[in-house]
């Protein structure tokens, strides 16, 4: 089962809970509101076109030569 995080307006806390896929949205523990899903953060390298096209690129292994 993954690992969700779920926000709570009221609270203003953030919980990472193990959820089923066929779970509903859980209340908050601490105040009983229902809390909503977050989106999972996704970090994105990005580089200047032109060092990675002349094959100067350091920043990553995707590029290559």
């Amino acid at each position: 089962m993954p690992i969700y995080r779920y926000y709570c307006e009221k609270c203003k806390k953030e919980y990472k809970m193990l959820m089923s896929m066929k779970d509903q949205d859980p209340k908050c523990p601490e105040c009983g509101e229902k809390m909503t899903k977050q989106l999972p953060r996704i970090q994105v390298k990005s580089h200047g076109s032109s060092s990675c096209s002349s094959g100067n690129c350091s920043g990553c292994s995707g590029c290559s030569s």
